[in-house]
């Protein structure tokens, strides 16, 4: 699902008026179906279990705002309807199939409009107010963005005034979430042991935007994206690195349509591939595990990565990879993404614990995957459910497999 220069509602009439009702935006494909029990995917749906919350309902409840049949402050729902979404995608990847109709950008349209009328819910109101002060959205200032690095036993390149040729761009999740700390130190372990002439931004490094811009504020997007690809653009890089999806995403495909990129953007998997094809990165065998893998939305249904990921797993001795009944374009969203993390966590928790039971059920010991977003959401459904459960980043296997493997 290539992004495009995001449109008003407005643009998005015909199609609105075009929404069939078909409900492929609530359930999985008929053919993927492998059991009732793991059939859903819009998890607003599962959750409220009212036709509104589903891609169908906001489609009709945004051709009713076009065509004035009720006003924006009509509803205290409508607010609730439109933010209760993980924006995953999956409405858009069914609904292409069909009928080549975008549920999600709707809904991203939606929210652009009600950011316009001040129409934002208090968390989020707190979420853009920190990015706009901090650039981070964490409400801290910018030097908590080196904490992370304080105990390695091996110094990183500032960029700000060494030169490299790969930049790892950290991302806020991992640069800033305590949860995190210890798997953001994995991936600078393992560009280290590989050799990578690499570096961050440190305290200067800015957040992606990505969040800002599903939230609705497109204007703040603008200006993260303006300001980051000036601020790259000068370092005099090959590749931007960054083992976050949501980051990846922006890089990928929204900031090209903001202006030049004089760089490549990869997700950490790709990269991790290429060292591995190119013998950079030597893998050693693990005992034998059964691990199971989740998608992360933003890599997989948005930027179109599904096989990097499961090839760099495929590629360590001992593992066996199991599939979950919803996986690739079809799988089930972890529940933080869309800003939901942020002003529904209850919600992002019930949603990861119905994708922690569904990994428990291919009997796998591990869940691995490749997001910060999803890791810390996951790990938090697997506390609160006593799961046996090991959830892990792709990165923190690998790291295992170079240094324990045999």
């Amino acid at each position: 699902m290539e992004d495009q220069k995001w449109k008003s509602l407005e643009d998005y009439r015909a199609q609105v008026w075009g929404c069939a009702r078909c409900n492929w935006c609530q359930n999985m494909f008929g053919w993927n179906v492998q059991s009732a029990r793991f059939s859903e995917i819009c998890p607003a749906f599962y959750d409220k279990r009212l036709a509104p919350y589903s891609g169908m309902g906001k489609m009709h409840i945004s051709r009713a705002l076009l065509e004035e049949e009720f006003g924006y402050e009509d509803s205290p729902q409508l607010v609730d309807i439109a933010y209760r979404c993980t924006l995953c995608g999956a409405c858009m990847m069914n609904c292409q199939r069909i009928q080549e109709k975008e549920p999600a950008r709707v809904t991203e349209a939606l929210r652009a409009e009600l950011v316009e009328r001040a129409m934002v819910l208090p968390e989020h109101k707190a979420f853009l107010k920190s990015t706009a002060k901090y650039y981070n959205p964490f409400d801290v200032p910018k030097k908590e963005r080196l904490r992370w690095t304080s105990d390695l036993d091996f110094a990183i390149k500032d960029l700000n005034k060494e030169k490299a040729k790969v930049l790892f761009y950290v991302g806020c999740m991992y640069g800033l979430e305590s949860k995190l700390v210890e798997t953001t130190k994995v991936f600078a372990r393992i560009l280290h042991a590989a050799g990578v002439d690499f570096g961050i931004l440190g305290a200067e490094e800015k957040c992606c935007g990505m969040e800002q811009y599903k939230i609705g504020e497109r204007g703040l997007f603008e200006m993260l994206a303006e300001e980051n690809l000036e601020m790259i653009n000068r370092l005099g890089i090959d590749t931007l690195v960054t083992s976050c999806p949501h980051c990846y995403r922006a890089f990928e495909t929204h900031y090209p349509a903001i202006g030049k990129m004089n760089f490549e953007a990869m997700h950490f998997t790709q990269f991790l591939k290429k060292l591995i094809t190119e013998g950079t990165v030597k893998l050693k065998e693990l005992p034998r595990q059964t691990v199971t893998y989740n998608d992360p939305c933003n890599l997989g249904r948005w930027c179109g990565e599904y096989a990097a990921p499961r090839e760099v797993l495929e590629s360590i001795k001992g593992i066996e990879l199991r599939e979950m009944e919803r996986n690739c374009d079809q799988a089930w969203c972890c529940g933080a993404g869309g800003g939901v993390l942020t002003a529904f966590p209850d919600f992002a928790t019930s949603t990861a614990e119905v994708r922690v039971a569904e990994a428990e059920a291919t009997g796998a010991s591990v869940m691995a995957t490749a997001c910060p977003f999803c890791e810390y959401n996951l790990v938090n459904a697997t506390e609160l459910l006593h799961s046996r459960m090991e959830v892990l980043d792709i990165a923190q296997i690998v790291l295992k497999s170079m240094t324990e493997g045999k």
